[in-house]
């Protein structure tokens, strides 16, 4: 999906009503509140997060025994770093949520979104950078990933917010 980003959502939680969404964001993010494969990008810093790489991200943002992060946890998790390259993430039928920070300044970041996108159904791309560095790399913006964001997005994709 190329979409040029919108806030086009409604009721939302607060914070999450100051995400961007691409137009055609509203339509499909049911398919990604099941269960899904998570690809963590290695431009969302594991040391700024306080994470450890392989962390589904639910451990920062959501309350410990939460229903967000009950089903949150279920998902498998793939990290992908620069030097991993984009064939680290197989082609899989389940949905694909991919989290990265400004993907479309990152060479390999947009590598691996190609790839992914390429290869599986259902693909959902999250650009948590503070500012949004291009339209085609992001389905969802959040212009950061601080807890709040954080739990706003996961409740979110989860459909339990």
């Amino acid at each position: 999906m190329t979409l040029l980003l919108e806030r086009s959502l409604t009721h939302l939680d607060p914070v999450a009503e100051s995400f961007a969404f691409g137009p055609e964001t509203k339509d499909v993010l049911p398919t990604f509140q099941t269960r899904c494969t998570v690809v963590r990008l290695g431009s969302l810093d594991n040391e700024v997060l306080g994470v450890p790489r392989w962390s589904t991200l639910a451990e920062i943002w959501t309350e410990p025994g939460s229903a967000v992060r009950q089903r949150w946890l279920d998902n498998p998790v793939v990290t992908v770093a620069a030097d991993d390259g984009p064939g680290l993430v197989l082609a899989t039928l389940m949905p694909v949520i991919v989290f990265g920070a400004d993907n479309e300044a990152h060479d390999y970041a947009r590598s691996v979104i190609d790839g992914v996108r390429a290869s599986c159904a259902s693909v959902l791309v999250v650009d948590m950078g503070h500012r949004l560095t291009g339209h085609t790399y992001a389905d969802v913006a959040t212009f950061g990933f601080d807890p709040a964001r954080g739990a706003a997005l996961l409740g979110l994709l989860t459909g339990l917010a």
